[in-house]
Parts: C-alpha cells; sequence; structure tokens
C-alpha cells in the first residue's frame, strides 16, 4: 500500500473522531446544536477549544495524509511518532488541520522537496525541528 493509502487507512485519533462527527452529527450544523456542555466535553477529551472543534468539524481535508507524507519527507515514521509523542502529534493534527497551504504543501511534497521549503509554509514546522534535534540527541 502506498503511503497515501496508509495514512488514509489510519488518519490518527483527530481524524477518525473528526470522521464519526461528520457521519454522525452532519458536520458543523448539528454539533452547533449540542449543549455547551457536552461540546466542551468532546473538546476537552481532544485537547481543543470549542471554536477550534466546530472549526475542525467542517473542514474536509487530507491535511492528515499530508502531514504523515511531511514527518516521512522529515525522516520520521507517522505511526513511531503517534505512539512516542501522542499528545503532540495530535496538537500537529489539529494545526495542519487548519492550515491554508494544503495546496502548496503538496505540491512541495510532491516535487520531493517539501521539507526543505517548509519553514516558508507549514505551521507545524518548528515542531518538525524539535523533533528531528530531539532525535539526533537521544
Amino acid at each position: 500500500m502506498n503511503p497515501a493509502g496508509r495514512a488514509l487507512a489510519n488518519p490518527g485519533l483527530l481524524g477518525r473522531v473528526l470522521d464519526w462527527l461528520r457521519v454522525h452529527c452532519g458536520g458543523t450544523d448539528e454539533l452547533a446544536g449540542w449543549s455547551r456542555d457536552d461540546l466542551r466535553n468532546l473538546a476537552d477529551d481532544l485537547a481543543l477549544s470549542d471554536d477550534d472543534l466546530l472549526a475542525l468539524s467542517g473542514a474536509i481535508s487530507d491535511n492528515n495524509v499530508l502531514m504523515e507524507r511531511m514527518m516521512r519527507a522529515r525522516g520520521f515514521e507517522p505511526e513511531l511518532l503517534r505512539n512516542s509523542f501522542g499528545a503532540l502529534v495530535r496538537d500537529m493534527e489539529r494545526v495542519c488541520s487548519l492550515c491554508k497551504s494544503s495546496g502548496r504543501c503538496r505540491r512541495e511534497l510532491d516535487a520531493g522537496y517539501g521539507a526543505r521549503h517548509a519553514h516558508e509554509y507549514c505551521p507545524n514546522a518548528a515542531t518538525f525541528d524539535d523533533l528531528v534535534e530531539y532525535a539526533t540527541s537521544v
């Protein structure tokens, strides 16, 4: 299976939750009808703000696939990162899901130099740098 297929088969916790919300709640319209307490509980469980949860539930994109491709471009195996840094990866998924540069990210990754130019457009670039630095120090 190619990397994009593997990423789609394993979209990460945030991706799975958002997919469930889309199927069971009809996106942001029905989610907006949830009580404030229920929304806050779900957001707390995902370590998101209420507003981020609403924004993410309406965002249908392949940004998780792009994030996993960027992980590989930076020398990481996505599943190993999830197992070692679960909370950090969930936060990276949140940041990536809200990113407005997915088109450029896809083009750069397709061309083979996404990691080289990531600082110009990727909101997770500094986090990837920190992970690279950590990996080389242990």
